[in-house]
């Protein structure tokens, strides 16, 4: 048995094909459109990460500089508290000597 096609079934055939073709384009232009929108997002995505970073950056260096203008502060915090430290005991420890061996009135 052979199958013979009608020109009528032809035709519907190649309309059917057509209009998935159209449906196609139509798809691939819509998919098209979609990319573009989401590369446009993409790239406003990575100026926001960027700008970000940026702060990010900024504050990290402000952070930095608080960090080591405190670190001075302590320093000097130190030394004050050392040299009082040092004062004290030398003034109680003359004072002691003071009594204990010159102290024969």
């Amino acid at each position: 048995m052979s199958d013979v096609m009608t020109a009528s079934e032809a035709k519907q055939i190649m309309d059917l094909l057509q209009s998935i073709d159209k449906k196609l384009d139509v798809h691939i232009v819509k998919t098209e459109e979609q990319f573009k929108t989401v590369r446009a997002e993409i790239a406003i995505v990575k100026a926001e990460i960027k700008a970000l970073d940026d702060k990010v950056d900024s504050l990290r260096s402000e952070l930095r500089d608080d960090v080591n203008e405190l670190r001075t502060q302590q320093r000097s915090t130190d030394g004050r508290l050392w040299a009082f430290i040092v004062g004290l005991v030398t003034l109680v420890g003359s004072g002691v000597i003071k009594v204990l061996w010159f102290d024969r009135a």
